[in-house]
């Protein structure tokens, strides 16, 4: 179906008027997030991870990041539930930036301090969530598919329940992938007409403009990243290591053909038990591909990282990628470790 047969997405998001009401009876008192709440709510994010053993930590600074960007509005987008003494035991964040092709998607952030679980807590802010989503998509003007989204990791049977149980979907796999740096690396041969410079700040627009060149209309449930976000996401991050970035050159017209960006997510070492070099992201322009200048862009990194001192490389993959990712960093020597899942609510 053409974006032309869509029905207006006012009608498809279904919006309600007023957000549901949360507990009133669980010994909580419920408001926005603030910057100001920011070391509480960190708190929370730590001992739900470390319950939950996630796959990924969230870090401090990622919580002070969300209240950047003119996309956001935490005032409505977010909700969280504090004891009488000030502790965050439970929150939902709705994070949604409107795009101009592709899709557009809401994505639901929440938790539950173990000891209020069994509660009806986290059921009320799942329901919270998706109605402040679908107010989100509501108001956009770009008439585009939508979906509202939960990432959960596959481990975390009762977050799956929840989620299923509120109607969403499972539609997508990932799985987390790891390499061995003690282990010889591969040649990562440059494609003759190429060649990989480290990432600097003067590329940073070729960069964005590639990435949606090929990630984002190539890969799945992806969307053009704007200058804003992008600044904000990929390269403006805390843990972003541009000296462990790298980019593809066209020797006859400069052009970025290719990139990857890499950070160092310590806040997931000592759990994991070893440190890594993370790829955020990695994609080539279609007309590269197939000649192994993604091999060669990890090599690249992989490199940077074991001059680093870590121990492994890492990186994450949608086991459906159309363009054989898995396959590529299968023939590198990485190996599958965690998964984690999508469900989806398609408006």
């Amino acid at each position: 179906m053409s974006t032309v047969d869509l029905e207006p997405l006012a009608v498809r998001a279904a919006a309600p008027a007023e957000l549901p009401a949360l507990p009133a009876d669980a010994g909580l008192s419920w408001r926005p997030l603030t910057p100001g709440d920011v070391p509480a709510w960190y708190a929370l994010c730590s001992v739900v991870d470390d319950h939950d053993d996630a796959i990924e930590r969230v870090a401090e600074y990622e919580l002070v990041d969300r209240f950047k960007g003119t996309w956001r509005d935490p005032a409505r987008d977010s909700i969280a539930g504090f004891d009488a003494d000030g502790n965050v035991r439970a929150y939902a964040w709705v994070d949604f930036r409107s795009v101009t092709e592709g899709t557009h998607a809401p994505t639901l952030f929440g938790a539950v301090h173990p000891e209020y679980r069994r509660r009806g807590i986290g059921q009320a802010l799942l329901a919270w969530s998706e109605a402040r989503g679908r107010q989100q998509l509501a108001a956009t003007t770009v008439n585009l598919p939508a979906r509202i989204r939960v990432y959960v990791d596959e481990h975390h049977a009762a977050a799956r329940r929840l989620a299923e149980a509120a109607g969403f979907t499972a539609i997508r796999w990932f799985v987390v992938m790891r390499r061995d740096l003690g282990v010889a690396l591969p040649a990562g041969d440059v494609p003759d007409g190429l060649r990989i410079e480290p990432y600097s700040k003067e590329r940073d627009e070729d960069i964005r403009v590639t990435h949606n060149e090929s990630f984002a209309r190539d890969h799945w449930g992806s969307s053009p990243i704007d200058a804003e976000a992008w600044a904000l996401n990929v390269v403006g991050g805390e843990k972003f290591r541009p000296d462990w970035s790298f980019v593809a050159v066209e020797e006859a017209t400069g052009r970025v053909v290719g990139y990857l960006m890499s950070g160092a997510y310590d806040q997931d070492w000592e759990p994991q038990g070893f440190t890594e070099g993370w790829t955020d992201l990695v994609s080539v322009l279609r007309e590269w591909r197939g000649r192994g200048l993604a091999g060669a862009l990890l090599t690249a990194a992989m490199r940077a990282y074991a001059a680093g001192g870590m121990q492994y490389a890492g990186l994450d993959v949608d086991t459906d990628n159309p363009t054989g990712a898995l396959g590529v960093y299968t023939r590198l020597g990485y190996e599958r470790m965690q998964g984690s899942l999508l469900l989806t609510k398609e408006i």
